[in-house]
């Protein structure tokens, strides 16, 4: 998919673009963006990295599994994935991921941080520290700041189908939700937006009365906003409907990601979300995009339904590293996954159907383009809690708390942005770890 049939499907696709006439004539005419690209994968509700990418022996804190397995140099929870312990239809259990197989086929690109200390239960809080750096409000996500800072110009700079995604007004935010649902905006008259050939909701001299009539109700709006942010807003409205004829012969993609029954949901919005994001970078139009998977604030049933959704979250990943190889764009990604915080330490309750509460001290994982793979930073103790780091060898038991600030000071000097104006607005107190991603 080239620019231009990008730019067709998404910009008058309704997805919500903030950014007044002005800024949004100029992003229309940017330069391509070559890359590299960012792409931030939460796990929305708070992981379990014991369950994941910080085992720990069978006891308090872990009842799945009897010892630990190792990929190369990475430790992880050897989980086995029965479709009748998880609740699903045995044709479903064929599109998740286990751990076992998700590390054998990335370890060796992984890296792996254990007992990051968000110092925080709060879900809000704990989703800024781990996407901006930051606890308190006020400071945007690290795909804003690397949009603003490497290409504010881009027409789709930064895309997010969920979680922290705070921009500070730094560039404006593309929403997505699914390939179905732009499909549907983008042919509002058929029935069956897959399908040039289906009925129609009105006749075309019916639809153009529509259009005729929604334009010059909105000029007339428009002429009357007073107000900055009326005509900011009037401008999105008015690009929003006036280019809807670009958008015939949409292909975005020809297939989207479909899964057999209603069990999976999540996981193909989320597939649908990687081939947005892909085709974004493709196009040469987006720098920056979160990806969200929900359902892991797993209070009760945690052996069920937190193994379900980090099944689920491996095969989405998966699922969009293989779309990106497709497209010819895996070497330019910058990968980051993570949480909220955690979960435990141990579960609250006895029986089968005990949960794990919020704990402060969580995993965070990397891989792609300026992350060294095959390594495991940081640590936690048999209670949970985090080990301290040495900032310059790395090495564990004395030195500093690895913190989201420590992470995302790497982060910025690996995107090349550390030294640029608009991150100077936005400085970070944690500890300098110069070898922390690169090894």
């Amino acid at each position: 998919m080239d620019r231009r049939n990008f730019l067709k499907i998404a910009a008058m696709s309704g997805l919500a673009v903030a950014a007044p006439l002005g800024v949004r004539r100029a992003l229309a005419d940017a330069e391509p963006y070559e890359g590299p690209y960012f792409v931030l994968i939460s796990a929305s509700g708070g992981w379990d990295p014991v369950y994941l990418c910080d085992p720990k022996e069978q006891g308090p804190l872990n009842r799945l599994y009897s010892a630990a397995a190792t990929q190369g140099n990475i430790s992880y929870a050897p989980i086995g994935l029965d479709p009748v312990a998880l609740g699903l239809e045995e044709a479903a259990a064929a599109y998740l991921m286990s751990n076992t197989d998700f590390f054998t086929k990335y370890a060796s690109q992984l890296l792996v941080l254990n007992g990051v200390d968000m110092a925080t239960n709060n879900h809000d809080a704990g989703a800024r520290a781990t996407w901006s750096g930051r606890l308190p409000e006020g400071f945007p996500s690290f795909g804003a700041l690397v949009a603003a800072a490497r290409a504010p110009e881009s027409t789709f700079a930064y895309v997010s189908a969920g979680g922290f995604d705070a921009t500070e007004g730094l560039v404006p935010l593309t929403r997505i939700s699914s390939v179905d649902a732009v499909k549907k905006i983008a042919n509002p008259n058929l029935t069956d937006p897959n399908n040039a050939e289906t009925d129609k909701f009105h006749s075309d001299k019916t639809m153009e009365r529509i259009r005729k009539a929604q334009t010059e109700r909105l000029e007339a709006q428009m002429a009357a906003a007073r107000l900055p942010r009326a005509k900011a807003a009037m401008n999105e409205l008015f690009l929003s409907r006036g280019g809807e004829k670009l958008l015939k012969g949409l292909t975005l993609p020809a297939e989207p990601a479909t899964l057999p029954g209603y069990q999976l949901g999540d996981l193909q919005g989320f597939m649908q979300q990687s081939q947005f994001t892909v085709a974004a970078f493709k196009a040469k139009m987006a720098v920056a995009a979160n990806l969200n998977l929900g359902g892991f604030d797993t209070h009760g049933n945690h052996d069920r339904d937190h193994v379900l959704q980090l099944a689920k979250l491996l095969a989405g990943v998966d699922f969009f590293m293989q779309e990106a190889e497709a497209a010819g764009i895996a070497d330019k990604l910058t990968v980051l996954i993570g949480s909220d915080f955690a979960r435990g330490p141990g579960y609250n309750g006895d029986n089968e159907y005990a949960g794990k509460d919020h704990w402060s001290v969580t995993s965070v994982m990397m891989m792609g383009k300026g992350i060294k793979g095959n390594r495991v930073v940081g640590a936690t103790d048999a209670e949970q809690y985090g080990a301290l780091v040495d900032p310059s060898s790395l090495a564990v038991g004395k030195g500093k708390k690895l913190t989201p600030e420590s992470v995302h000071l790497a982060l910025r000097k690996l995107a090349g942005i550390d030294t640029a104006d608009v991150t100077a607005r936005f400085p970070l107190a944690g500890e300098d770890m110069p070898k922390l991603l690169a090894g």
